[in-house]
């Protein structure tokens, strides 16, 4: 079994999977917030900007932050942040701007985690090496007064996870875009996410993917999902993947510790029965893991309770040499006929 790390786990691109429409309208209203940068701060100190657990943490360069404070101290354009008010509550999540508050707030304090102080560096010699206590009464009072438009994003009515979700990805303008189990993981409960993670820690699981390593952008927690979702759904199935997901990680948070209990231990025989049979990395059928094969195979033989090693042993041999089948888990595999016709295959042969 490999060590390597983000690329040990690429996956065979999907056909059809971004191409479908969204099928609803979202119902939030938005308004713009002028707020100073001394009222963000304030609002931060408080408490009432969250940033969701998906960030990436503050990476911005001594240089790039102080290029910031410089460029609010001249008076220059700043790019609005947009901020996420729930349904119900009064504190704002940051959906885009963490790196801009977040040089806000170090600054105003004069505490960075990266720095210690924090001053200017690489900025106008009147200001190169200030912090902000350092700064001229009439600077510090020209950064307190300096507005940075925040758009407020709320709904008008209480969201599903679902409609929460698409909003997240809608303005998810940040320079690395978010992945869709990222977004996830932002707006499904701890307590979700936290079971699909554990379940990713499997030994069999692990080895199935080929890598010890858990995925930094989570795509092998979205295979977790996406076992999960087949196995008990896949015959109501319905396109896009991504959203049909997202649904199932909502259930998920529905379910009482002994359904969790039953759905970790179908989770684990189904892995132990596919890594015992069929060995370390079995759909890497070319130089990637093919993702829909993965969930045909686990997807069928989580919903049969008895199967043996060499029954699957045999079957995933045919599946091998089955036009049919390769041509379900290599084209069009987003579609509903094309993931409900491969998982029937798959349980064909498990049954001859």
């Amino acid at each position: 079994m490999t060590n390597r790390q983000e690329d040990d786990l690429l996956i065979e691109a999907e056909a059809d999977e971004e191409s479908v429409p969204q099928t609803h309208r979202l119902e939030f209203m938005q308004y713009p917030a002028d707020y100073t940068l001394r009222v963000l701060f304030d609002k931060w100190e408080r408490g009432q900007l969250l940033i969701p657990n998906y960030q990436r943490g503050f990476v911005w360069s001594h240089t790039q932050a102080s290029r910031l404070v410089e460029s609010f101290l001249l008076g220059l354009p700043i790019p609005q942040i947009f901020l996420l008010q729930p349904y119900s509550g009064h504190t704002l999540e940051v959906v885009d701007g963490q790196q801009r508050l977040s040089t806000i707030a170090q600054f105003f304090s004069g505490d960075s985690p990266k720095w210690g102080k924090f001053p200017l560096r690489g900025v106008m010699a009147i200001w190169d090496g200030r912090t902000y206590s350092d700064l001229t009464l009439e600077d510090q009072q020209t950064l307190d007064d300096a507005v940075l438009r925040s758009i407020i994003i709320r709904p008008v009515q209480r969201e599903g996870v679902s409609s929460i979700y698409s909003i997240f990805e809608r303005l998810n303008t940040g320079g690395t875009q978010l992945s869709a189990m990222e977004i996830r993981r932002a707006v499904c409960s701890k307590e979700a996410y936290a079971f699909l993670e554990r379940l990713n820690c499997n030994s069999d699981w692990r080895g199935i993917l080929g890598t010890n390593q858990p995925h930094p952008r989570l795509r092998d927690v979205e295979l977790v999902l996406r076992v999960l979702s087949l196995t008990e759904r896949w015959r109501d199935y319905k396109k896009p993947m991504k959203s049909f997901m997202t649904s199932y990680m909502e259930h998920i948070d529905t379910l009482d510790q002994n359904s969790l209990t039953e759905l970790e231990q179908s989770f684990s025989r189904t892995c132990e029965l596919v890594k015992a049979s069929l060995g370390d990395r079995p759909f890497h059928l070319r130089s990637q893991l093919n993702a829909a094969a993965l969930d045909s195979v686990m997807a069928a033989c989580g919903g049969r309770s008895e199967i043996s090693e060499d029954q699957l042993t045999e079957a995933f041999g045919r599946l091998r040499e089955d036009e049919e089948f390769q041509q379900l888990v290599t084209h069009t595999t987003g579609t509903e006929t094309a993931v409900r016709q491969r998982i029937e295959l798959v349980g064909a042969l498990l049954e001859q």
